[in-house]
């Protein structure tokens, strides 16, 4: 049987571990990163419990609860049975105690934690299936054919890393490039920029990634524009279930399934985002998905004749599909704009992020991007 791992939602930049099933002061331990993941000991309805690792060098035990030993205060809490640095998930200080599970094998106790199940899902290390493209086709104008785009890896050959004492640039670099280097690098070179300038605007303008832990596409769901496409129209039934602030519109966005229940957030995570996105499906799918962003640079379904594609259906499939297509219809939206890809290729970042991002701070933008490039130079 697959392990089975907790990780949190995405979206949600973390989720609390607690030494016990409930919220207490006392009980918190650190928190549990978006994109990091526990072994799950065991499932349940409220509360899920996840195995975690502490030194048997600094750590004891007694009627079944792991503790540190008296000359410490705080002892580390890790991931797996090592003292790598990237392994530290947390700390059990003086007076906190944890379940015990087992131990100690090679000089480390097996311990359980506490995951809230509302701020953390249930992953399994079984690959899952590539999404079969049949039926999607690339975006109109693309500089890569549906074969070729198919026949690429996201992942590059040749994994880089950053030196000793780079700043956080050229990890961002290596980080996006070890990711989506497979399709940057060829993508780059049809439309005459520089690889490393690439790896640059995508680090600066994504989330670092267009897929959840669970397969399924990153969203925003943005209320007010579907007042715009659709409710405003109707209006009665709109407001049955969606609401958002009339002088900000941007601002309070909830929704609830049914006319009389409780309002909900829809920024609070991807599941709410979802659940917004496809309540608002049911009242009508193609303004539904005008009115998200999607994927890794969060373009809008509004945007889909500018990106290549004729309906926002046919951008939805192929973004939820697979990032490659995320990465090429936003090369493919830049390569459309001359002025855009002009910049780019002249390394005019200031120039590029004016017209991206807007008039509000564009030596902020074209500064980062320019460190990443920077950054990019010194990776081997």
């Amino acid at each position: 049987m697959p392990t089975q791992y907790l990780t949190p939602p995405a979206g949600t930049g973390g989720t609390n571990l607690r030494s016990r099933p409930q919220i207490d002061p006392a009980t918190l331990l650190g928190t549990l990163n978006e994109g990091v993941k526990l072994e799950l000991d065991r499932q349940g309805g409220e509360w899920h419990a996840a195995k975690v690792y502490v030194s048997a060098q600094v750590a004891g035990v007694s009627n079944g609860q792991v503790a540190a030993l008296n000359e410490w205060d705080t002892i580390n809490i890790r991931l797996t049975p090592n003292t790598d640095p990237g392994t530290d998930v947390g700390d059990l200080k003086r007076g906190q105690t944890l379940e015990f599970i087992s131990g100690p094998i090679a000089g480390w106790y097996a311990a359980r934690v506490y995951l809230s199940a509302q701020f953390s899902q249930v992953l399994s290390d079984q690959p899952a299936p590539p999404p079969p493209l049949d039926g999607l086709d690339v975006p109109s104008g693309s500089p890569l054919t549906l074969a070729e785009l198919k026949a690429l890896s996201l992942v590059p050959a040749k994994k880089l890393t950053a030196p000793s004492g780079a700043g956080q640039a050229a990890f961002n670099a290596a980080r996006i490039w070890n990711k989506y280097g497979g399709i940057l690098e060829p993508l780059s070179a049809r439309i005459g920029i520089d690889k490393g300038v690439a790896v640059a605007v995508i680090a600066v303008e994504s989330g670092g990634s267009g897929l959840g832990p669970d397969g399924r596409m990153i969203i925003r769901f943005e209320n007010h524009l579907f007042w715009s496409y659709w409710g405003k129209n109707n209006a009665a039934t709109y407001q049955q279930h969606f609401v958002f602030d009339q002088n900000t519109s941007w601002k309070g966005h909830q929704y609830r399934p049914q006319p009389n229940g409780p309002w909900l957030e829809v920024h609070q995570n991807q599941n709410s985002e979802w659940a917004g996105f496809n309540l608002a499906s049911t009242l009508n799918a193609v303004a539904a998905k005008k009115s998200i962003s999607m994927g890794l640079t969060q373009i809008l379904g509004s945007n889909h004749r500018a990106i290549g594609y004729a309906s926002p259906d046919a951008m939805f499939a192929a973004f939820a599909a697979d990032e490659k297509f995320q990465l090429l219809g936003f090369f493919n939206f830049v390569k459309n704009d001359q002025r855009q890809i002009n910049a780019l290729r002249n390394r005019d970042f200031v120039a590029f992020a004016r017209i991206y991002n807007g008039p509000g701070q564009p030596d902020f933008y074209g500064g980062l991007i320019k460190g990443v490039v920077d950054g990019f130079g010194t990776l081997a």
